[in-house]
């Protein structure tokens, strides 16, 4: 196999000469055109001839007020000013083009999907210029290893190597289908009802029930893979479902959700965490700001 592969050699003039030649087809004048190039009116000559040598054919009719194209020049003008105005456009934009911004984002699965995916799009019509990715994960070692810039979690990481913004404190509460059967009225009718339960949050009946006050059987308990097919199977009319109130905000308005009994603050809140050395960068200011907006809408009664 030979290695050395030979360069691919273009069949064409020097690129001098072909810009010297625009010139003086633009003005007609090797004066101008020398003008024009700053060069001097023997050089330009120079590159006229030396074009014309490598077609082998006169490109100019020389008269006394100047020179004008023959055909053959006709044609090379036409091809000159398309390739040399492209080159010059890939060429400045080139030059001038801006780094690409993006935006990092990590967080769980259930947020992604029913808080942050849904809205979005807002952040993009706000600052076009930012491109986000997410990333379905939550630990703040891959913040501090750069696979992240920013990471939204209830966890608290106290650290000087990272700046936390508190979003919101978190509230809980049962949630079911509109039409479920034997909606519950208070805290207490909950009772043997059929429970939903994420493998994830294992605990989150217990710590409801310990917030309000009331004993929980869960013998009736289903349990599903994560919070967010837990949510959906509560949607779809399987049981109560135990949700943060942030998460299913959009469910209770659009009607696809009750929060019979309400919801209850819990000691926890939901945090955006985001490199020290970074956080005041003008996309992570940006981000900042909207999460907090959004996290402020449509709040319930009272809180």
């Amino acid at each position: 196999m030979n290695l050395f592969l030979p360069l691919i050699m273009r069949i064409l003039p020097p690129l001098r000469a072909l810009q010297s030649f625009e010139a003086v087809a633009n003005y007609e004048s090797f004066t101008q055109a020398a003008s024009d190039l700053c060069i001097t009116h023997s050089a330009i000559s120079h590159q006229i001839r030396a074009l014309e040598t490598w077609f082998g054919k006169d490109i100019f009719v020389r008269h006394s007020g100047g020179v004008r194209l023959t055909k053959d020049g006709e044609r090379l003008k036409s091809a000159c000013s398309a390739a040399l105005a492209l080159l010059e456009d890939e060429c400045v934009g080139i030059r001038d083009q801006r780094p690409e911004r993006k935006l990092t984002v990590g967080c769980s699965v259930s947020f992604l999907a029913h808080w942050l995916l849904p809205r979005i799009e807002e952040f993009s019509r706000r600052v076009p210029e930012v491109i986000v990715n997410f990333q379905a994960r939550g630990d703040v070692a891959a913040l501090l290893r750069r696979e992240v810039d920013a990471l939204i979690v209830t966890d608290r990481f106290p650290s000087s190597a990272i700046t936390a913004t508190c979003l919101t404190t978190d509230m809980i509460g049962p949630v079911c289908a509109p039409n479920w059967p034997n909606v519950p009225r208070s805290p207490r009718d909950i009772g043997g009802m059929r429970l939903l339960h994420a493998r994830s949050r294992m605990n989150a009946w217990s710590e409801w029930s310990r917030t309000v006050g009331v004993g929980v059987d869960s013998c009736c308990a289903q349990v599903l893979d994560s919070l967010s097919l837990t949510i959906e199977a509560a949607r779809s009319g399987v049981g109560l479902a135990i949700a943060p109130e942030l998460l299913v905000r959009r469910d209770l308005a659009d009607g696809r959700l009750i929060a019979p009994v309400g919801f209850v603050s819990v000691e926890r809140s939901t945090y955006l965490y985001v490199r020290a050395s970074h956080s005041q960068e003008d996309d992570i200011a940006s981000f900042r700001s909207w999460l907090l907006e959004e996290c402020r809408k449509d709040l319930p009664p009272g809180v």
